[in-house]
């Protein structure tokens, strides 16, 4: 069965098929997801061809199983029965529509919420522009803000902030698109 999602409806993609895993239909994830599990049990699910792929088209999915496999996962795909259906996979996203995805808890953010918010620091009286938040890094320690320059920012600087609340992060203001830090400027 094949869907397609409004142009204007946004859709997070919560893994990337990495490729066919044994004979029997399963393929390997990398998932974008704090806790993979999530993936058996949203809903609507859209997988989408990479790509490149002869036939661009969404189609509905569910995710049937789903277990970790080393540093990763494997899965489980409704109507994917062999190998040779998984192969052709590869690259494929699943996606979700951001409507369906569970609002974050008070002081929590999904990073695609930050993405784009501007970064002000405070030093001494004045507030100083950073930059833009580029994308994030999963560090292990903490996450990572890319702070790169934006028109109005004080240098052409990249910076890389850690996620510290409190300590770091100051306050995050979703409507106004910003983000106070306790950060150095380097000169």
């Amino acid at each position: 069965m094949s869907t397609s999602i409004a142009p204007t409806e946004e859709v997070l993609t919560l893994a990337t098929v990495l490729g066919a895993y044994g004979i029997k239909g399963w393929v390997r994830l990398w998932v974008n997801l704090e806790d993979p599990s999530a993936l058996t049990h949203l809903s609507p699910l859209t997988l989408h061809k990479p790509s490149g792929a002869t036939a661009q088209t969404a189609r509905l999915i569910t995710i049937e199983a789903l277990q970790r496999q080393g540093k990763g996962y494997v899965a489980r795909l409704s109507g994917v029965e062999d190998r040779t259906a998984a192969e052709t996979l590869k690259g494929a996203e699943i996606r979700l529509p951001t409507a369906q995805f569970p609002q974050a808890d008070d002081g929590d953010f999904y990073w695609r919420d930050l993405e784009g918010l501007q970064v002000w620091c405070e030093e001494g009286e004045s507030r100083l522009l950073l930059g833009t938040v580029q994308r994030l890094l999963e560090t292990g320690a903490n996450d990572v803000l890319v702070v790169t320059p934006s028109d109005g920012s004080i240098d052409d600087r990249e910076r890389l902030i850690p996620w510290l609340p409190d300590e770091v992060i100051k306050q995050v203001d979703l409507q106004e698109r910003t983000i106070a830090v306790s950060w150095f400027i380097d000169a």
